[in-house]
């Protein structure tokens, strides 16, 4: 039992290490700054990661404590009331997703991912929430008007439909090559 919750507290400091390699292709791919990316990148960095730690830690709590850290994070970041909630609920949610198969079945452990993915869509989703209380929070973190102009992202249609996309996509592939590298490690042992 010891040994599971050291696992699953080294595999959510990874998966916070994969959000900050997110965050750094997301800025890469798109300098507005506006992290719109980052929950794409996230998924496709840290699908490894999830599903290694899924085969080491087949037990419901292991994905839900990743997604409170993920919560944690946001809010101990003052990224604005809310922004933690997708870790919180995606974490369950994808606990709940990966237990109906045993934490084995490869296609809820997917899907499950695929949830877990949107855990820190937090920020962006709060900017299309509550855009004055977002931009509240953003003036009181010493950031300027010039900054909040530039990251703000419309919640028009087509907007809303990539960004889902977008973290649909990036946990697809990360997963995929997560459950290959999880195969590999276990025939290695």
């Amino acid at each position: 039992m010891k040994k599971s919750i050291l696992t699953t507290l080294l595999f959510a400091v990874l998966y916070f290490l994969c959000m900050g390699i997110g965050v750094l292709l997301g800025n890469l791919f798109d300098q507005t700054g506006n992290m719109f990316y980052a929950p794409a990148f996230t998924g496709l960095v840290g699908g490894s990661i999830y599903m290694i730690l899924v085969a080491k830690v087949p037990r419901f709590g292991a994905i839900t404590t990743i997604g409170l850290v993920m919560a944690l994070f946001f809010l101990g970041t003052k990224h604005g009331a809310g922004a933690f909630l997708p870790g919180i609920i995606c974490g369950l949610l994808a606990d709940g997703v990966a237990n109906l198969g045993k934490y084995k079945d490869q296609t809820k452990n997917l899907l499950s991912f695929v949830i877990f993915a949107f855990s820190t869509s937090g920020p962006i989703l709060l900017m299309w929430i509550t855009p004055k209380a977002y931009m509240a929070t953003l003036l009181a973190r010493g950031k300027s008007q010039e900054y909040i102009d530039r990251i703000m992202v419309a919640p028009n249609p087509g907007t809303v439909l990539l960004f889902i996309a977008s973290i649909v996509i990036g946990a697809l592939v990360g997963a995929l090559i997560g459950q290959a590298l999880s195969k590999k490690l276990a025939q290695k042992i």
